[in-house]
């Protein structure tokens, strides 16, 4: 398992499982793998595949576009579900909570 403290200025993606324990300036980007976020990110979380678990805190948007998500932390935007599972605890703090739509070109 990777981990990852400090700070961070940029984006980070996410191609492992991976222990986070940073701030990041900037989006987080989880292709594959488990993401465990103890950290802050003052950015976007996209989760396009694998499993992330929020302890941490959020101050953009989280959006899960394929991957299994679980919030237990904070997230001051919205949590936008296009596909794959949401999961936020009762005690979490959720800006707002959106179920997106995938665009499919009919032929």
């Amino acid at each position: 398992m990777k981990i990852v403290d400090g700070r961070r200025i940029g984006s980070v993606t996410v191609s492992e499982d991976t222990l986070l324990l940073a701030e990041v300036v900037g989006d987080v980007i989880l292709n594959i793998g488990h993401l465990e976020l103890k950290g802050k990110i003052l950015g976007n979380l996209h989760v396009r595949g694998g499993t992330c678990r929020l302890l941490g805190i959020v101050k953009g948007n989280v959006v899960n576009e394929k991957g299994d998500m679980e919030i237990f932390g904070t997230v001051h935007g919205k949590v936008i579900t296009k596909t794959g599972y949401t999961y936020i605890n009762p005690g979490s703090k959720v800006g707002s909570i959106e179920k997106g739509f995938v665009e499919v070109n009919k032929v």
